[in-house]
């Protein structure tokens, strides 16, 4: 089967690499590619013959064809159509596209691209041109993409959770880089919100950042400090500085922050056993933090078609933590205890390792991307419990915990023009180990030496066709993951696990007359984390601890999606069915089961229904946009008083003001609320934030500063409870939210990374 499999693939490339093609590059008159631009070709009396867009690089491709078309018509919205010759050889080369404007007695209307579009299966907004453009750096720009919610790197789309952030096609792995691109320089941002099998399967959604193309040779750089002023202040300063000459590119970026977090809290937990256990906790206390990163590294681009490349990152981060509470306990009404507990943390993270190489290439046309990477760190966590009761005995628990973690992974794709679009294969392979040791005085809690080793080998293919206005996308994924889960350095068969998965994905858009349309299906999972997987039961207090669970299963998702776009409208619709769903629960521990155990388990399934819509206006100087989204699961448990449906629907309305005020200060009013509502079996209280923002360019726009107010009313923090059969418990952060921030950026010789690589590994960095 397998050299069978081999020949195919070898006679489909053999027939791809015997065609000569109809081919051409499409750019907008400062020479920046254009990527979704129709592309039709026609017999010599204006017969049409079939379709396609160009991809992100402004390329378009035909196969031979038996019909023998004579013109090739480009168009795109904004822009005035171009009719063109095919030349015998079918190269057409650079085409040059010129904004369209239309003269209406002495008023000028110059057309506009929409800012929002779709393209295949992601939701595109285009930043060049755009109000966007002023935001300041890509971490400003993100929280005004349609979809996209969070702020300071931290950034999820709507109900798909924490998203995977490539700018240029390569993985970014520290969210500082957010910070380091100038919005300016962003051509368009990408949203998919159903992942093909290209990505792996536990990714949800995908952001993807597409740069300009600015050249500068010699040295260049960037300069930024932010200030920000919460209940305590805290600094973040960067520099990243690179040297290009001819197709050297050598670059060291480095930065640190340093600053004190409020840590307050308020929690109640309500147990029904054989007694009926009510607990409030309160909790003040503080964070001091100290980060610091530095990444060199360099590349060498021999042409266009081949580049190599390899980088260095070291960061080393420190938080010490002290905070005192008090716990007051009921038994059946009555008071049982109250206790005053102190407690005092350092989290260290040694130096860690990142490395990565790569090669890109062309070879004709077969295109060849290897990535190779390693990763090492080790966490060390001291912990001191003191408790003083009123009317219990008093204690003193002291615990350390350290873990390691460890992976070397290489991952290679292969794309080749075939037919009418293009197909992708590609292969990754993935060694890890996340080893814990925990020691502890606690008489209730055992020490810990566990390890988890694991390798994930996975292969995928996807095919890309373009049939007149339709496109066609299928892929398919395999996932082979085995890890063996060790105790004192012994094999635990129970907990060691093997999986053989299938991952199918297909996607179908068109265009009819101006309605942009999309259809997707993906089969995704999402495996617990190690941190998850950590049998480790940590103390919380006398009646409470929390461990993970070795146990979980990986979560399996089954999502069909479709989007609309027309004019300055678009609409998105999913329904996910989720089977195993992994969620936090409590159950009893030790003898008489008194003392509750916060831990993970696999539930059975949730069905979820999500929808959003959005549009962007411009009057005057005043360009708001107005989103609205609302997501509702079908979901129950078993509850102390019977089975109780968690279906309560949750809704989110976000209206951004984007106003141009003279000496070309750009204000930014934005206004988000979200309703309480079930995610899970948690019970969410509502929420809502009023955020304000000066921006302001100077000395073509290499200098810059920006004025922030967040939270202005401090509403964002919100309580959540969790549901389970015999336990609820109460969580709110009662930390100040509202803050204020300055940031100064300078930069100077402004010119894109020529750098390539893209990563492997990356599912299993974020699950370290």
């Amino acid at each position: 089967m397998r050299t069978t499999l081999t020949l195919i693939i070898a006679a489909i490339f053999s027939v791809a690499a015997n065609a000569h093609n109809i081919t051409g590059k499409v750019v907008d008159e400062n020479k920046s590619p254009l990527d979704f631009v129709n592309v039709v070709v026609h017999k010599a009396d204006s017969t049409y013959l079939a379709g396609t867009v160009t991809d992100e690089n402004g390329v378009f491709l035909f196969n031979e064809r038996d019909d023998k078309p004579k013109f090739v018509k480009v168009s795109s919205i904004g822009y005035a159509n171009q009719t063109l010759v095919i030349p015998p050889a079918g190269d057409l080369g650079v085409i040059i596209l010129k904004p369209e404007s239309v003269m209406l007695g002495e008023v000028v209307v110059k057309s506009n691209r929409p800012v929002t579009a779709i393209k295949g299966d992601a939701l595109v907004t285009n930043v060049a041109g755009s109000q966007l453009e002023h935001a300041g750096t890509a971490n400003d720009v993100l929280p005004q993409v349609p979809m996209v919610l969070g702020r300071d790197g931290n950034f999820e789309v709507f109900g798909k959770g924490t998203s995977v952030i490539y700018v240029n096609g390569r993985e970014i792995r520290d969210v500082n880089e957010l910070t380091q691109i100038n919005s300016a320089d962003i051509k368009n941002i990408e949203v998919v919100t159903n992942p093909g099998a290209k990505y792996d399967a536990s990714v949800k959604s995908v952001i993807r950042i597409r740069t300009k193309r600015p050249q500068g040779e010699g040295f260049s750089g960037t300069l930024r400090t932010m200030g920000v002023a919460q209940k305590y202040f805290r600094n973040v300063d960067q520099a990243n500085l690179k040297f290009r000459a001819g197709g050297l590119e050598v670059f060291a970026n480095f930065g640190y922050m340093i600053g004190k977090f409020q840590s307050d809290a308020r929690a109640e937990m309500i147990t029904n056993s054989t007694i009926r256990w009510d607990e409030l906790f309160s909790q003040r206390g503080s964070m001091h933090q100290n980060d610091f990163f530095g990444k060199t590294g360099l590349s060498y681009l021999f042409n266009e078609n081949h580049s190599i490349g390899g980088y260095y990152l070291n960061s080393f981060t420190r938080q010490k933590s002290s905070h005192t509470g008090t716990t007051s306990v009921w038994a059946n009404d009555a008071l049982y205890d109250r206790f005053t507990i102190n407690r005092a943390a350092e989290t260290k993270t040694l130096p860690s390792h990142y490395a990565n190489i790569y090669y890109s290439g062309k070879v004709g046309g077969l295109g060849i991307d290897f990535n190779a990477d390693y990763l090492w760190r080790k966490v060390t966590n001291p912990v001191s419990t003191q408790e003083q009761s009123e009317m219990q005995e008093n204690s003193m628990i002291n615990s350390t915990g350290t873990s390691r973690s460890r992976m070397f992974a290489e991952k290679l794709v292969l794309s080749y023009p075939i037919w009418k679009g293009s197909i992708e294969l590609g292969e990754e392979f993935a060694s890890s180990r996340f080893s814990t040791i925990y020691t502890t005085d606690a008489e209730i809690v055992g020490n810990v030496d566990s390890r988890v080793d694991e390798n994930n080998i996975s292969t995928f293919m996807e095919l890309r066709q373009s049939f007149g206005n339709f496109n066609f996308g299928a892929g398919i994924r395999y996932e082979h993951v085995g890890f063996e889960y060790l105790e004192n350095g012994q094999k635990n068969e129970d907990q060691s696990r093997t999986y053989n998965n299938l991952f199918p994905s297909l996607s179908l858009s068109t265009t009819v007359k101006n309605v942009q349309l999309s259809l997707s299906y993906t089969h995704k999972t999402q495996r617990p984390s190690y941190t998850d997987l950590d049998g480790t039961v940590d103390y919380v207090n006398r009646f409470t601890l929390e461990n993970g669970n070795p146990y979980l299963k990986p979560e399996k998702n089954h999502t069909v999606e479709a989007m609309g776009a027309w004019k300055k409208f678009f609409g998105q619709i999913s329904y996910t069915y989720k089977k195993d769903p992994i969620m936090h629960t409590t159950r009893p521990y030790g003898d008489n089961g008194e003392i509750k155990l916060i831990t993970l388990e696999n539930f059975p399934k949730i069905q979820t229904l999500q929808a959003f819509i959005g549009s962007r206006f411009k009057v005057g100087l005043w360009q708001p946009t107005v989103n609205a989204g609302i997501m509702k699961q079908w979901f129950s448990i078993d509850f102390v008083d019977g089975c109780r449906n968690l279906g309560n629907p949750i809704g989110m309305v976000q209206f951004q003001n984007a106003i141009h005020l003279p000496l070309d200060i750009w204000m930014n009013i934005d206004l988000q609320w979200m309703s309480a509502g079930d995610d899970k079996n948690m019970r969410q209280a509502s929420s809502s934030y009023l955020n304000a923002k000066l921006y302001k360019a100077f000395f073509k726009n290499n200098f810059s500063v920006s004025l922030e107010a967040n939270d202005i009313f401090d509403k964002g923090n919100y309580g959540a409870t969790m549901m389970s059969r015999y336990v609820s418990i109460y969580r709110c952060s009662e930390d100040l939210n509202r803050s204020f921030i300055i940031t100064l950026q300078y930069t100077f010789n402004s010119s894109r990374d020529r750098y390539r690589g893209k990563g492997a590994g990356n599912s299993e960095k974020s699950r370290f």
